[in-house]
C-alpha cells in the first residue's frame, strides 16, 4: 500500500475518534457533567485528535508539492536528456563522415572500414570476430592491413588520429 493511501486512511481514522470524542464532550459540558477527570480526557483526546490530523494533512500536502516538483524535475531531465541525445546524434553523423572520407583515402574495403571502426571504438579482436561472424586471425590480419594503408602502428594510433584534435 503506498505511503500516502497509508496516511489518509490514518487522517480518516483520527477525523473519526475526533468526531466520535467531540460530540459526548460538548454534550456533557452543554449538561453541565461535573467529573472534570472525564472532561479534561474527553477534551485532551480531541486536541491529541486534532493535532494528528494537521500533522497528517500537513505531510500529506507537503508530499503532494514534491511530487509535482520531482515531476516537474523529471520533465526538464527528460527534455535536456532529448536534446543531448539530438546534439549526441548530429556529432556522431558528423564523425562518421570524417571517418568515412579518411578510410576512402586510405583505400580502405568496406570490411576494412568496419573493423577500423570496431577497433576504434575499443572492441578486441576477439569481440570484432564475434560481431562481424568472422576468425579472430582474419580481423588480425585486417587490422594489419589498416595500420599499413593508414600509416599507423597500432590501434591506439588508429583511435588518437581522430581523436587527438577533439580535445
Amino acid at each position: 500500500m503506498k505511503a500516502q493511501t497509508k496516511k489518509s486512511i490514518l487522517l480518516l481514522a483520527f477525523f473519526y475518534i475526533f468526531l466520535a470524542n467531540i460530540f459526548p464532550f460538548i454534550e456533557d459540558i452543554a449538561e453541565g457533567y461535573h467529573d472534570s477527570m472525564h472532561i479534561a480526557q474527553e477534551g485532551f483526546i480531541a486536541f491529541l485528535c486534532v493535532v494528528a490530523i494537521y500533522i497528517i494533512w500537513k505531510e500529506i500536502i507537503d508530499n503532494r508539492h514534491s511530487v509535482k516538483s520531482l515531476e516537474q524535475s523529471l520533465k526538464k531531465v527528460k527534455k535536456d536528456k532529448e536534446t543531448y541525445s539530438q546534439q549526441v546524434q548530429v556529432l556522431r553523423v558528423g564523425l562518421l563522415k570524417v571517418l568515412n572520407s579518411q578510410f576512402e583515402q586510405w583505400s580502405l574495403s568496406k570490411s576494412e572500414q568496419e573493423v577500423a571502426l570496431l577497433l576504434i571504438k575499443g572492441l578486441s579482436f576477439e569481440q570484432i570476430s564475434q560481431i562481424r561472424g568472422t576468425k579472430e586471425k582474419t580481423v588480425r590480419q585486417q587490422a594489419s592491413t589498416i595500420y599499413q594503408k593508414s600509416n599507423l602502428d597500432s590501434r591506439s594510433h588508429l583511435a588518437a588520429y581522430f581523436l587527438e584534435d577533439l580535445f
